[in-house]
């Protein structure tokens, strides 16, 4: 009897411990992180609910921006009542750039148990780009309050892919883009780039403004569809003057890349700006005390019909205000009275001595 009873109590304390055990498996292995809601954005188009080892529905092609919006959930029930703090969502779009990965990470956040968190993370597709399928991996953690960590991870795949014949301009800048006196050396930079699958033969380029007089042309050649090499993309810098008569005014500068045996265009138009150049002109202050007018100093150019050259102007010497200038006769001046002064002081001398001989002979 004691034996049963002995036998009987270890296989309930068996029992206990297995099924203490089995409750902690099962807490390890529910997800307290769950991701309720994955919706992917790709251009104007929306993917939604998507599931672990989905691909998202719409491609995306080079220079689009990919939105994922990601729902995170805390499984505690309210009775566990569990938080789980300093919880952030990473995305990762892998090797798109060049090789590269592309990755987002969420400030960090609370979550009390049974609610839910939404963040938004967004990605621009680099424009020179392979056509591919790229993994995306989605990866949330955290931390409850018994100091326990919580992951969760799902992935995902992104497909890019892209046009047979495309260029884009990426650079076209005025350098300055407003101007008013100066019209001369403005400057306009671009860069154009192969986005599409094929390579571009007899690629122009053409800047233009017809209003300005602009009109250039140029033949570059080839652009390979090679993403991320030298040959795939072009830059330049192009020099030109405006008409000193143009008027004030917005004008766009028409720059156009032409490709594909001139059937296909890229186009941008960066806009200058012409302002009325400053002119000074002569002031004129009416003298409230006498009614007269003061006039400033005007400076003449003349021309002689004959030589066509400029004859410099005579500048008149400013008179100080004030000053009354006179004109006196050699007699009156001050170097002729300096002079007769001078004469008669040796004239004394000359005297003086006379007198001294004669006084000595005498004596």
């Amino acid at each position: 009897m004691v034996k049963i009873r002995i036998k009987l109590l270890l296989l309930g304390v068996f029992s206990i411990i297995l099924l203490m055990l089995l409750v902690n498996i099962a807490y390890a292995v529910r997800q307290a992180l769950e991701f309720s809601d994955v919706d992917v954005k790709v251009g104007g188009k929306t993917s939604k609910n998507l599931a672990d080892g989905e691909t998202i529905d719409d491609e995306a092609e080079p220079g689009d921006t990919v939105e994922f919006r990601i729902e995170v959930r805390n499984n505690f029930t309210d009775d566990e009542g569990l938080e789980i703090e300093d919880i952030t969502v990473e995305v990762t779009i892998e090797e798109i750039d060049d090789g590269d990965d592309l990755d987002g990470e969420s400030s960090e956040f609370d979550l009390r148990a049974g609610r839910d968190k939404r963040v938004t993370l967004k990605f621009e597709v680099p424009w020179e780009v392979e056509e591919d399928v790229f993994d995306v991996i989605i990866r949330a953690e955290g931390e409850d309050e018994n100091g326990t960590d919580h992951k969760i991870e799902m992935r995902l795949k992104l497909e890019v892919e892209k046009e047979n014949h495309l260029l884009k301009i990426t650079k076209a800048v005025l350098s300055p883009s407003e101007i008013s006196c100066n019209r001369k050396n403005i400057q306009l930079a671009v860069t154009v780039l192969n986005i599409g699958n094929e390579d571009e033969e007899d690629v122009s380029l053409e800047v233009s403004n017809s209003d300005l007089e602009i009109d250039i042309q140029e033949n570059v050649g080839e652009l390979t569809a090679e993403p991320n090499e030298d040959e795939s993309r072009i830059s330049k810098l192009y020099r030109f003057n405006v008409p000193e008569d143009a008027a004030a005014d917005s004008y766009p500068i028409t720059f156009s890349a032409l490709y594909d045996d001139n059937r296909r265009k890229a186009e941008e138009t960066p806009t200058l700006t012409i302002s009325d150049c400053p002119t000074s002109k002569p002031n004129q202050k009416e003298n409230s005390d006498t009614g007269e007018e003061d006039e400033e100093d005007e400076e003449v150019e003349v021309i002689t019909p004959a030589t066509g050259k400029t004859i410099a102007p005579v500048v008149q010497p400013e008179t100080p205000q004030n000053t009354v200038v006179t004109q006196e006769s050699f007699l009156q001046s001050s170097a002729f009275i300096v002079g007769v002064i001078i004469a008669e002081v040796i004239a004394v001398i000359v005297g003086i001595i006379l007198i001294v001989i004669l006084f000595r002979k005498r004596t």
